[in-house]
């Protein structure tokens, strides 16, 4: 007899993975928008109730199937199936009759490989699933069909192909060094096989162009403007995470150092956090700002990457903190996304409380105090101070993170400017509302009842930091502030000349 777990994982996976037939009857065709936000249902419930620990084989699956779960795989499950089932409730309301049909399809096809690839441990489940995503997200990407779309579909394909071919080799490659088919013996072989550095580059930039790694990115500015707002909203805040979840399950933390690699990593976080931001504030589009944002955010994870694997024996307590701010990020720019299709309601009073709830997860991200934006920082901060770091590069580190929240502060502050001359001034549907609160409230308040831990660094609930803390987490964005006053000044001057 199966076990809840085996039951549910094998729900979150299949119903999904089915949800598009129905749209070969013409009835369940109509219906088939209702079903969106159910269909992560069974992966939250897995997510939320069941310990990390349990295993399924599937010996008749591939080569042989093997799901699991661990406290890593546990926050990456979470994330995904939150910011899905948010996100159905928002296309509830948001899907018109314009190709509706097309995109449940492809909604459903790559909500089963974003879930599937979260549990899969053997090398064939994972990659079938991740690549099930990939492709499946093109339609997701074109679905409005427009010239914009469809050339920002031909990028993110061309990307897409290239990164998928990476990670097969790459895997290929591990999962012959290892003699395994299991994605935990792999990074232990990577670290002591004669191709170590090929397999590595391999992984790195395969799982780099999901990841939005610089000269990797292209696709997602592109992408993100013309996807419908919940496809966005999913695209940048689970889908991306895909690629660090790929990182960290195969590449060999812990088990060697790897000062290059760390020092090479530790320099591509860098440029895709502050170079994103300089780029992201010339955007006119709100969404592309989100975008870049979306890049210069996953720079500073690509930071703590880069310090795991120059550290070998701080790799651990880095896990739970790059989990920890993937979790942060995705329900925070999740609410973000979508709050580029909401409206503003009649009522000086209504609006001011619709734009306090979109800039108050835009303000979390940049490390607001008491939110937590503001959990994740303290997190990165004490895990990269609490021993001195021996290796290259270390001692930028610190310097680093506080320019990349900068950045974040003043693409928040770039979105919400650009956001007002869009937003119109109508009543939103109501399941389109609905989706919107449910992922601010998620963001805000569920977030410290959601199930993680940062190895004792940062206790939760963070409401009364250090004073110390509060200075730390506040006067980067004072300079922010103060950089974006200064920029509205100088326009202004120059319009008047």
């Amino acid at each position: 007899m199966m076990c809840p777990e085996s039951v549910l994982v094998l729900l979150a996976v299949c119903l999904p993975l089915l949800y598009p037939a129905m749209a070969l009857r013409a009835e369940g065709a109509r219906a088939m928008r209702y079903v969106m936000p159910v269909l992560p249902l069974p992966a939250l419930m897995l997510a939320l109730g069941a310990e990390p620990g349990w295993q399924l084989e599937l010996p008749w699956l591939l080569n042989g199937g093997l799901w699991a779960m661990d406290e890593l795989r546990r926050l990456f499950l979470l994330l995904t199936a939150v910011l899905w089932t948010v996100a159905g409730i928002y296309a509830v309301g948001y899907l018109g009759d314009h190709h509706r049909r097309r995109f449940c399809v492809f909604w459903g096809l790559t909500l089963a490989g974003n879930l599937g690839l979260t549990v899969a441990v053997d090398v064939g489940s994972f990659y079938s699933f991740f690549a099930l995503m990939t492709f499946a997200g093109y339609g997701l990407v074109v679905h409005e069909g427009t010239d914009e779309a469809t050339y920002a579909g031909r990028v993110y394909l061309v990307m897409a192909v290239l990164g998928e071919m990476a990670i097969l080799a790459g895997l290929l490659l591990a999962s012959a060094a290892a003699d395994s088919q299991l994605l935990t013996d792999l990074p232990a072989a990577v670290a002591s096989a004669s191709q170590r550095d090929l397999i590595i580059a391999l992984l790195v930039a395969g799982f780099g162009v999901k990841a939005g790694l610089p000269l990797l990115h292209f696709w997602l500015p592109l992408a993100h403007p013309v996807a419908p707002t919940p496809a966005s909203a999913v695209l940048s805040g689970a889908m991306i995470k895909a690629g660090l979840l790929g990182w960290l399950v195969t590449l060999p933390f812990g088990e060697t150092a790897l000062p290059g690699w760390g020092a090479l990593m530790i320099v591509a976080g860098a440029v895709a956090a502050i170079g994103a931001a300089v780029l992201g504030v010339c955007q006119r589009i709100p969404k592309a700002v989100l975008a870049y944002s979306s890049i210069s955010q996953m720079g500073l994870m690509v930071l703590m990457v880069g310090a795991a694997m120059a550290d070998p024996g701080r790799a651990p307590v880095l896990f739970s903190v790059i989990a920890l701010y993937a979790l942060h990020h995705g329900l925070a720019k999740g609410s973000l996304f979508l709050s580029a299709g909401v409206s503003l309601p009649a009522g000086i009073m209504r609006r001011a409380a619709v734009w306090l709830l979109i800039a108050l997860p835009g303000l979390s991200l940049a490390g607001l105090p008491f939110t937590s934006g503001a959990l994740a920082k303290l997190a990165m901060k004490e895990g990269l101070s609490e021993d001195p770091l021996d290796f290259a590069l270390a001692g930028y580190l610190s310097p680093l993170m506080t320019a990349g929240a900068v950045a974040t502060l003043l693409l928040v502050l770039r979105y919400l400017w650009t956001l007002g001359g869009k937003l119109e001034n109508r009543r939103n549907p109501p399941m389109l509302a609905a989706g919107w609160l449910a992922s601010v409230g998620v963001s805000l308040v569920a977030f410290w009842w959601m199930p993680w831990e940062v190895e004792g660094l940062v206790k939760s609930p963070v409401w009364l930091p250090a004073p110390y803390q509060l200075w730390a987490l506040v006067w980067p964005m004072l300079i922010a502030v103060a950089l974006a006053g200064l920029t509205l000044l100088v326009a202004r001057l120059v319009k008047q000349r």
